[in-house]
């Protein structure tokens, strides 16, 4: 008896699964899905635009200040990058020998 519940509540869960996803189309065209008027929509893409652009007057000024010195700082610190990427590996270099010492003589 439970065995049958079950296999009848499944088989309604499917029917019910299939209509909605057969049939929710053709509903949402006969009753008319309402979206947002057009109006609407013009108003919100006016204040995204407005933010947009006040976003780029600002990076445009923050742009216009920044000095030659500061860009040349910067390019510096990238030049740095290769000369500590080549600090770190002699150090563990050094450390993966000093290891390797220990252990040989501790044998």
């Amino acid at each position: 008896m439970i065995h049958l519940r079950n296999i009848i509540a499944v088989i309604v869960l499917i029917a019910i699964i299939y209509g909605v996803t057969n049939y929710a189309g053709q509903i949402q065209e006969q009753i008319g899905v309402k979206g947002a008027s057009t109006s609407r929509a013009q108003e919100i893409a006016g204040k995204i635009g407005n933010d947009v652009g006040s976003q780029v007057d600002s990076a445009e000024k923050q742009a216009m200040q920044l000095k030659v010195s500061d860009i040349v700082n910067g390019l510096s610190r990238f030049q740095r990058i290769p000369q500590d990427t080549n600090s770190i590996k002699e150090f563990v270099q050094t450390q993966i020998g000093n290891v390797l010492q220990s252990g040989n003589k501790k044998k």
